[in-house]
C-alpha cells in the first residue's frame, strides 16, 4: 500500500514572500500533481481534474507566486512620499539645520559680479548728488510732492492739500505744525527716498490746523437670537482737518 506524506500546513507559518509562493503551489498540488512529461495526474483526494493539459497548473502557480512576491516586496519596501514635493527641505552641511528651499537660500539666477569698478561708482554718485543739489539751490525742480507719516498712517501730499485725520492733535485751530516723519520727496526729474526717513535738515513739510470736530455717530450693535442678548455701542471719533502749506528742500544732499 502506497504511503502518502502529509503536506505541512503553511497557513500557520508567519507571512513572508516565500510563504505566498508556497501557498500557490499548495493549491495546485491539491487539485492535481504535475508529471515529468508536462501533464497532470489524478488528484489525491478524488477531485476532478482535466487530463492532458500542458503544464497549466505549474504556469499558473508560477505567475501567482511572482505576483504575490511583487506585492509583498512593494508593501515592505518604503517609498518616498511624492504627494507634497514642496515640503522637501534642503539640509545644510555647515550648520546641520533644515533650510527651506526659497529664492533667498538658492536664487534661480547665477551669482553675478559687479562689472563697474568701485571708483567709477563713487564718481557717478558724486555727479548725481551735485546735479540734484544744484537744481535744489536754483529752485529748478517744479512742483514737489511728499509722503509723510502722521497719526499712524501714510499720506501722499502736495501744496494746498486738505487731509482729514481721524485722531486728536494737540495743536489748536489756526496753529502751524511741522510733519517731521517724511519718507519720500519727489520732483519732476528726481526723487529722494529715505531709509527709512529723510533728514530734518534736508526737507521741511508744514501744515495748518483748520478745524477740530467729531465724526458722525457710528452704531455698533451685537445681537444673539433666542438668547435675549442685545448690546448697542455708539462710536464717535475725533477728527482734525489739516492744510499742507509748503514742502521745502535744502541743498544738503550727501
Amino acid at each position: 500500500m502506497e504511503k502518502f506524506t502529509r503536506t505541512p500546513d503553511l497557513r500557520a507559518e508567519p507571512y513572508s514572500p516565500l510563504t505566498q509562493f508556497n501557498r500557490s503551489l499548495l493549491r495546485n498540488t491539491e487539485t492535481g500533481r504535475t508529471t515529468q512529461n508536462g501533464g497532470t495526474s489524478a488528484p489525491r483526494s478524488g477531485h476532478a481534474c482535466a487530463v492532458g493539459t500542458k503544464a497549466f497548473p505549474v504556469k499558473m502557480a508560477a505567475s501567482r507566486g511572482c505576483v504575490g512576491l511583487w506585492r509583498t516586496c512593494s508593501v515592505l519596501t518604503p517609498r518616498p512620499s511624492l504627494l507634497f514635493p514642496a515640503a522637501a527641505r534642503l539640509q545644510s552641511s555647515a550648520s546641520g539645520e533644515l533650510v527651506p528651499r526659497t529664492s533667498l537660500s538658492r536664487p534661480p539666477w547665477a551669482q553675478q559680479t559687479c562689472l563697474v569698478p568701485e571708483d567709477e561708482e563713487r564718481g557717478r554718485h558724486a555727479a548725481v548728488v551735485s546735479t540734484v543739489n544744484r537744481r535744489i539751490h536754483g529752485q529748478d525742480f517744479g512742483r514737489l510732492f511728499a509722503v509723510v507719516h502722521f497719526a499712524g498712517r501714510q499720506w501722499k501730499v502736495t501744496d494746498e492739500d486738505l487731509i482729514l485725520i481721524e485722531n486728536h492733535v494737540e495743536a489748536e485751530c489756526g496753529e502751524r505744525i511741522r510733519m517731521e516723519k517724511v519718507l519720500l520727496v519727489g520732483a519732476e526729474d528726481f526723487t529722494l527716498i529715505g531709509r527709512p526717513l529723510l533728514g530734518k535738515e534736508l526737507v521741511r513739510v508744514e501744515a495748518t490746523v483748520l478745524e477740530k470736530t467729531e465724526s458722525w455717530p457710528k452704531i455698533h450693535m451685537s445681537f444673539w437670537k433666542r438668547h435675549r442678548f442685545q448690546r448697542k455701542k455708539i462710536i464717535i471719533q475725533p477728527q482734525t482737518v489739516l492744510r499742507i502749506n509748503s514742502i521745502q528742500l535744502a541743498p544738503r544732499l550727501t
